[in-house]
């Protein structure tokens, strides 16, 4: 784990994380975070797809009602999981490499890690506006993640 460094130059472990062999690994890490995220994303589908109001066409019967419904529940299930799935592994690798670069886990990794991971995956889509403000909206999504998660 990466430790941080006190004020006399001594180092010191951050008390918010826990050691373990992976932590020193960042590809086995990010590969561990993109299948969690694909888990975390389709159940959050699912749960999202078990909530939308839906419009049924009793005309048609029940079965083929039912085969386009699943059809597109499964789409959105796997869209959903490719996303968090996606962007778990830029973030957890950008966050890795900061730690290994600095030397110290800290907020300012999250939001480096956040705001690098959405312009990666905003090149070809948006201009340069579009890189800095989803730049700085994922920056700041990763700064308040690493807030909330030191108090869980």
């Amino acid at each position: 784990c990466v430790q941080e460094t006190g004020m006399r130059g001594e180092i010191k472990k951050n008390p918010y994380r826990k050691d373990s062999p992976i932590d020193e690994n960042c590809l086995a890490k990010s590969a561990m975070v993109f299948v969690g995220g694909g888990a975390m994303g389709f159940v959050m589908a699912l749960f999202l797809n078990a909530v939308e109001y839906r419009e049924i066409d009793v005309r048609k019967g029940w079965k083929s009602t039912t085969r386009q419904a699943i059809k597109m529940d499964v789409s959105r299930m796997t869209g959903m999981a490719k996303n968090f799935a996606v962007f778990g592994f830029f973030f957890s690798i950008f966050e890795c490499q900061l730690e290994k670069m600095r030397n110290r886990d800290d907020a300012v990794n999250s939001f480096y890690a956040g705001m690098l991971t959405s312009m990666v995956l905003t090149v070809g889509t948006l201009g340069y506006k579009g890189w800095i403000f989803g730049g700085l909206g994922g920056g700041f999504f990763g700064f308040i993640m690493y807030l909330s998660l030191i108090h869980i």
